[in-house]
């Protein structure tokens, strides 16, 4: 009866064993969504300005480990002094993002976006192609190929995350290439090397604190025109159940833009509303 049995007890455990090994699956990383809004109010070359630089972007989960992206930004400037009000669309991206590494504190991701030429559609004028461009120096210079006009870009990126204790540090870095495909704007290719670093703390469980220094390098600006960009960006961050709500502060720290109490120094707030799903 015993060899039975044990016949029994193996049928049973090979039977068992692709479940036991396997265990629980691995948790889908979630979809995420978020809408961030910049803004100046304040005077710049002696004219009363007000900018706001509305974005949304979002991830979605397709694997464990690859999530497609999409992002778009926009400008809108409200009438001022008897001007004109004005609402420009950028260009949208879309990409993927791999996760190649992570054991809980560290995490190690890269990927690509492909910026899509949607300007080129709706040719901005002069006014419409400045107010896109005070939008990306509301976020510091950072996503210039999303709002020049006519262009066509890929970025690749790379980010590490890592987290000891209440404390996260982040680096991210990012190569966007474009090419200017409308003919009257004069046809090129840039190419802009920007980089990141973020050290934050978790204060109590629903908030956390931190900073970001951004620093981009355009490599192919006109001779004569500074090609770096840096900027200090501190926020905060309150957690609730349904999301979070961060506030953030846009310092620029070169000239001409210079820090807020400077000639035409332009200093941004900033809103982000996100939540997972």
């Amino acid at each position: 009866m015993n060899p039975f049995i044990r016949c029994l007890s193996a049928a049973a455990l090979l039977l068992a064993a692709p479940e036991a090994l396997a265990g629980d699956p691995a948790p889908r990383p979630p979809n995420a969504l978020l809408y961030e809004t910049y803004a100046f109010s304040g005077t710049l070359n002696g004219q009363p300005t007000t900018v706001f630089a509305p974005a949304l972007s979002g991830s979605m989960a397709l694997s464990e480990r690859l999530s497609l992206n999409a992002a778009w930004l926009f400008a809108y400037a409200p009438s001022r002094a008897g001007g004109p009000t004005a609402f420009q669309a950028g260009n949208p991206s879309v990409g993927l993002g791999g996760v190649l590494y992570d054991d809980g504190a560290l995490k190690v991701r890269t990927g690509g976006n492909l910026v899509l030429p949607f300007t080129l559609i709706t040719d901005p004028d002069d006014f419409g192609t400045a107010l896109l461009r005070r939008a990306a120096t509301l976020r510091g210079n950072s996503g210039f190929s999303l709002v020049s006009p006519g262009l066509l870009g890929l970025t690749p990126w790379a980010d590490v995350t890592l987290r000891q204790g209440r404390w996260r540090f982040a680096l991210d870095g990012r190569v966007p290439m474009s090419a200017q495909l409308s003919e009257k704007r004069g046809q090129r290719v840039d190419a802009v090397f920007q980089g990141s670093g973020t050290a934050s703390v978790d204060l109590t469980s629903h908030v956390l604190l931190g900073s970001t220094f951004q620093a981009i390098y355009v490599s192919t600006a006109a001779e004569g025109a500074d090609p770096t960009f840096l900027a200090l960006i501190p926020h905060v961050r309150v957690y609730g159940s349904a999301g979070f709500v961060e506030g953030r502060l846009v310092m620029n720290l070169d000239a001409p833009l210079g820090f807020a109490f400077s000639d035409n120094g332009l200093w941004a707030a900033a809103l982000a509303l996100g939540t997972t799903f």
